[in-house]
């Protein structure tokens, strides 16, 4: 049920759409607080791309670059492939943090911002690597499972909101029994906002007696800021004991509490929202789009019906919820396999794998705002995110989703998007390889994912997920980055990868790797100002570069 063990090993560019129609209410979390989605998109795209670039940043403020979780980093210059390829290139400090670094870095202004399984959070210098501050948030909780051994701090990637200044995170403590605290620290310093940290404590929305139980819970997905609040997602340490998944916010200003379960009235019929640190997704104002894995039951996947007319339970499922005007969640939409009970049965759950929107320019009038969603059983379903398809919605009581490609080997992660050379999709296999897919339009006229190619390398279990950097939509200025968990058990002998985007003769090309040490699982790298920071299970922050960066 959402579990993190490792498995075994098995043997034509179209026009950009319309804009979104703006007839939405708007929720009570709105401040003026910008949105860090990176939807804002700059003039029309260079010859050969399809999507327009995100718009210039000079920091990574949440887990794969923007709330669309693209991982798609359009202002790399300095990371092309004729800077990577030089011989200045390479390792450019190593700084060594207290505890295990689970969660991307994140880069606002000249400080990337770390934080580990110890409950310590570090402000480090992008240039030379110094720490410029440091904070400790409390005793973390002792694990009893592999999976965070040995206790649990603060796990998931935190988000940086530039207009306040303000790092916002979740830690998991002792003091007075195990508990989840949302922080609000200051970049330049660390310290504490006021009104801060939160509790996280309560009952959901939609499940009015059932205490959010901490002691069963982990907090693993990634921190979504939307609309002047921040909002994560809770499922289980390792699938042990009882849980339930819930969706958690916090408002910035009023720090007003709201949670909603994904099985409504339920403790113990899981739907975990873990997706191996992807981030929550938002595409727009009051909209958040999540994956959620096994349920303990027949009961607990939606049965079959249209995506409009959510129930209450969301066990394997696509859903995107809605803000509403007193702040609450609610369900407006849903996506389900119709073989739904099968995964569940047997542990190949969809909540594995991270949504990821597409930006503007995928996708066709039908179908203009597309996302991708992969879990354990390899299988990509190409949805439409304001028509997720529901449970058996399709021809035939089929699956309802705009189309649906492999199955491939199962993906412990999210994918990374290129906007340039026609678009492409990226995924790394558990126990296979980096995958390319090109997007296209058939001959229907539907949009479409193909296989183009793969890694000559092999990728093991809890690899990361891919990073594309690029010169805007230039074709030739794109690479992309993974981090490989390693040959040892434990993450040993890690290494940051960096391939071509394109395949050729179905191959892509590795073009450099460089040694990490002692990886964690799902390790994402931030990319910022010609230089790539990961964070390592042994206790560092490595920082790549050119020497004259």
């Amino acid at each position: 049920m959402s579990r993190l063990h490792p498995p075994r090993p098995p043997g034509g560019p179209r026009s950009a759409p319309a804009a979104r129609p703006a007839a939405r209410r708007t929720p009570v979390f709105r401040t003026g607080t910008a949105f860090l989605g990176g939807l804002a998109l700059l003039a029309p795209a260079l010859a050969g791309s399809l999507a327009t670039a995100p718009a210039a940043r000079a920091d990574n403020p949440t887990v794969s670059v923007n709330s669309l979780r693209t991982g798609w980093d359009a202002a790399e210059p300095g990371l092309g492939p004729t800077q990577v390829s030089g011989s200045n290139f390479g390792r450019r400090w190593s700084t060594a943090v207290d505890g295990a670094v689970l969660a991307q870095p994140l880069v606002a202004g000249s400080t990337v911002v770390v934080v580990t399984e110890t409950n310590h959070v570090y402000g480090i210098s992008a240039t030379d690597g110094r720490i410029l501050w440091q904070r400790a948030l409390g005793t973390p909780v002792p694990s009893s499972t592999a999976c965070l051994s040995p206790g649990t701090g603060i796990t998931s990637t935190p988000v940086y909101d530039k207009a306040s200044g303000t790092v916002y995170l979740v830690a998991k403590s002792n003091e007075g029994g195990a508990h989840f605290s949302a922080h609000a620290l200051d970049i330049a310093s660390g310290a504490s906002r006021g009104g801060w940290p939160v509790t996280v404590q309560g009952a959901p929305v939609n499940s009015p007696g059932v205490a959010f139980d901490p002691v069963t819970s982990a907090q693993r997905a990634g921190l979504l800021l939307l609309d002047g609040a921040v909002y994560f997602g809770f499922a289980s340490d390792c699938g042990v004991g009882t849980y339930v998944g819930v969706v958690a916010g916090v408002h910035t200003g009023t720090r007003k509490l709201t949670l909603w379960s994904t099985e409504s009235g339920s403790a113990s019929q899981n739907a975990g929202v873990w997706m191996s640190g992807g981030g929550l997704v938002s595409d727009g104002a009051g909209r958040i789009i999540l994956a959620t894995g096994n349920g303990a039951g027949t009961g607990s996947s939606p049965p079959k019906g249209p995506g409009d007319k959510p129930q209450g339970h969301f066990a394997e499922s696509v859903v995107r919820l809605g803000v509403n005007a007193d702040g609450s969640l609610a369900p407006k939409d849903f996506f389900s396999p119709t073989n739904n009970r099968d995964m569940d049965h047997g542990d190949v759950d969809l909540g594995s794998g991270g949504p990821a929107a597409l930006p503007s320019g995928f996708g066709t009038t039908a179908h203009p705002h597309l996302l991708v969603q992969v879990g354990k059983d390899g299988r990509i379903f190409l949805l439409d995110r304001d028509h997720l398809g529901g449970m058996g919605q399709g021809p035939n009581g089929t699956d309802g989703a705009v189309g649906t490609t492999g199955p491939f080997k199962g993906v412990w992660g999210h994918p990374g998007v290129w906007g340039g050379d026609g678009g492409y999709v990226y995924l790394v296999e558990n126990y296979g390889s980096l995958r390319a897919l090109k997007y296209s339009v058939n001959s229907a006229g539907n949009p479409q994912l193909t296989s183009a190619g793969t890694s000559a390398e092999g990728f093991g279990y809890a690899s990361g997920s891919p990073v594309v950097t690029s010169n805007g939509t230039a074709s030739g200025s794109a690479l992309v980055w993974t981090v490989y968990s390693g040959t040892g058990p434990g993450g040993q002998n890690g290494e940051l990868r960096v391939y071509d985007p394109l395949p050729v003769n179905g191959t892509l090309k590795l073009r450099r790797s460089f040694a990490l040490g002692t990886v964690s699982r799902f390790a994402v790298p931030a990319t910022d100002g010609g230089r790539v920071f990961v964070g390592t299970k042994d206790g560092h922050l490595v920082a790549f570069g050119r020497a004259a960066s």
